[in-house]
């Protein structure tokens, strides 16, 4: 009961952070479901916006906000063109959005890590325990709720003015692709800047702001930026959780162009 009421809270929240956000024309989105590489995205585009924000949380939060009660005052005093970011489903009026989309079973395993792990409680909730937490919706809406509302109602309504990224294709070609999304966005840029922003966002530079703030880590998993490995879920679902997850996102799968 707690989780599913935890839940609700969060769609509560996203549902009236959008509604308080003064809509405009202009606006910029960047959605994605949470641990799909939108904080490494968003870095990388506030590098492009202002090169002196480097690698600093505050700033790029500030030229890029996320969406939220407390945050939509913010994001309503932000000039044009706003960049926002949000974790949320489809919502029709959207002018124009980049849509990242990871793998949902790696999403799982990345957010076991954030939610479980990060947390020091690793011992107490195995990742089966997580699942079943997320399947009764303790962590606000699923994977395959967020694709399928993009890449279907998104993408019919939206058109040319959603483009889908699979993080994945981000992680493989960063420089050919960030330069996709930046055009997209109508964020004017070089070969030079890609190049940089590429290397203000890195892993080895993201850890090390991490450090200084947090202190030395007990493990790997236990950090924000834990790299984006493809693939890791085989280590985590045995036969009864693929079967379960395959039963739901299927659909989700197959709109974003993944082998299952």
């Amino acid at each position: 009961m707690f989780g599913q009421s935890r839940g609700l809270k969060q769609r509560v929240s996203l549902t009236a952070g959008h509604w308080l956000i003064q809509r405009r024309s202009d606006d910029r989105y960047i959605f994605s479901y949470p641990r799909s590489g939108n904080t490494w995205l968003r870095t990388m585009l506030a590098y492009l916006l202002r090169p002196d924000a480097a690698s600093n949380p505050e700033i790029r939060d500030a030229l890029i906000s996320g969406v939220s009660i407390r945050k939509a005052f913010h994001i309503n005093t932000l000039p044009s063109p706003r960049f926002i970011s949000s974790h949320s489903w489809y919502r029709r009026g959207i002018p124009t959005a980049v849509y990242l989309v990871r793998d949902g079973r790696d999403v799982l395993v990345s957010y076991y890590h954030y939610r479980v792990t990060r947390r020091g409680r690793a011992e107490e909730e195995s990742f089966s325990e997580f699942f079943d937490r997320y399947c009764q919706g303790a962590y606000g809406h699923l994977w395959h709720e967020n694709v399928e509302s993009w890449l279907g109602e998104g993408r019919s309504i939206m058109g040319e003015r959603l483009m889908q990224v699979r993080f994945e294709d981000l992680k493989q070609e960063t420089e050919v692709v960030l330069g996709e999304i930046a055009h997209f966005l109508e964020i004017p840029t070089s070969p030079d800047q890609l190049r940089e922003a590429i290397e203000a966002a890195s892993l080895e530079r993201m850890r090390k702001v991490e450090r200084s703030r947090l202190g030395e880590l007990a493990n790997s998993d236990m950090s924000f930026y834990r790299g984006g490995r493809s693939g890791q879920w085989s280590d985590y679902f045995d036969t009864s959780i693929e079967q379960r997850f395959y039963a739901v996102s299927s659909n989700a799968l197959r709109l974003a162009g993944y082998d299952f």
